[in-house]
């Protein structure tokens, strides 16, 4: 049909299942022209627009978009069942493991688990490298690593990753702040009053950004952009504005009264932490990924 790479393709596919070429590109951690260049290569290829698109709306396939569509779904899963079947006698015997970690979760979420883990599985070496989401899913798609571990709202195109913990978010406050003792808070309360958060260009930012959407608030004043989450977190501390973050993140601050949870008026919001790899699972990592999601429970 078309003659493409399995890189092209994924591009093609990222576009098409979250309907946009910025965001694709946000999510592939790549610029957007290159996102361009590659869907007009494949328009030229095909003869035929791939995409209708329209200022403000969502990015939808053609007919002959739908088409190809099919045929990069296959491809790319044959691709991929053909890498398996290359790496999969190598990965028996591995006594190490290699994770990336997005930094908030290398933190806070990750180090409970891999002391259980090393508990029970002496002689096993593991590595740890940190970094932003972006980062993580570029290691695991290059196969840097044996897991990757990120933030997230659902699953990734073109990673394969499952579920690990659903984890509360939770707005907080400097004490002194004055929505710190107010109940039942609105979006209207929150459009009040200013935010602290990490650089807007940042996937963590869409991400934020997406969760408020979510709770009603569409309009917000960012007063601050950091781009460290613990700065996030100081900041807010010292009543710089409002922050979002992983519970997880900000327990010690709140059980000693640093920062205050607001209570929202609605139900309580959470972020995703899931986990990915593309090479097959070793034994260990196996066992690492079933400790996670068995302590997470």
């Amino acid at each position: 049909m078309i003659s493409a790479s399995a890189r092209r393709l994924s591009i093609f596919k990222a576009v098409a299942d979250l309907g946009g070429f910025n965001i694709a590109a946000e999510h592939l951690g790549i610029a957007q022209p290159s996102v361009g260049a590659h869907i007009k290569a494949l328009e030229k290829q095909a003869g035929q627009t791939l995409f209708h698109r329209g200022r403000g709306t969502r990015a939808s396939l053609s007919k002959a978009g739908e088409a190809l569509y099919a045929y990069a779904v296959d491809a790319l899963n044959k691709s991929e069942e053909a890498s398996v079947k290359l790496t999969g006698l190598g990965v028996a015997g591995s006594r190490e493991i290699v994770i990336a970690a997005q930094r908030a979760v290398s933190n806070y979420f990750l180090p409970t688990h891999l002391a259980a883990f090393a508990a029970s599985n002496p002689g096993i070496r593991i590595v740890t490298r940190t970094g932003t989401s972006e980062n993580v899913l570029d290691m695991v798609r290059t196969r840097a690593v044996d897991l990757g571990l990120f933030q997230s709202l659902g699953a990734v195109p073109g990673v394969r990753s499952q579920l690990l913990v659903n984890e509360p978010l939770a707005l907080v406050v400097a004490p002194r702040h004055p929505l710190a003792r107010k109940s039942g808070i609105t979006p209207a309360d929150l459009a009040a009053h200013a935010f602290v958060g990490p650089l807007r260009d940042s996937h963590y930012f869409h991400m934020i950004d997406q969760v408020l959407r979510r709770i009603g608030l569409h309009n917000y004043e960012v007063a601050m952009e950091l781009q460290d989450f613990a700065a996030v977190i100081e900041m807010a501390r010292h009543g710089a504005g409002i922050a979002c973050e992983m519970l997880c993140c900000m327990k010690n601050e709140i059980q000693s009264g640093l920062l205050v949870p607001l209570k929202l008026a609605g139900p309580p919001v959470t972020m995703q932490i899931r986990c990915a790899n593309l090479a097959p699972k070793s034994e260990p990592v196996r066992r690492l990924i079933e400790i996670m999601r068995g302590n997470a429970a």
